[in-house]
């Protein structure tokens, strides 16, 4: 009885991470294209951010 229980117990566990349509995914890709969302555009503060410190690498 105790093994059944656990057995039962641990079927329901593996299917409750089991979700039909949890998130919809493509099932077809282009080949070599980003269908992802847009990168949102850098500050000009956030460029002279990068420019500094890869500046700042290229020393070392």
């Amino acid at each position: 009885m105790t093994r059944a229980l656990l057995l039962a117990l641990g079927a329901a566990v593996l299917l409750a991470g089991c979700q039909e349509d949890a998130a919809p995914r493509p099932i077809h890709l282009d080949k070599g294209v980003y269908q992802g969302a847009a990168d949102t555009p850098r500050t000009p503060e956030e460029l002279r951010a990068l420019q500094q410190r890869t500046a700042y690498q290229a020393v070392r």
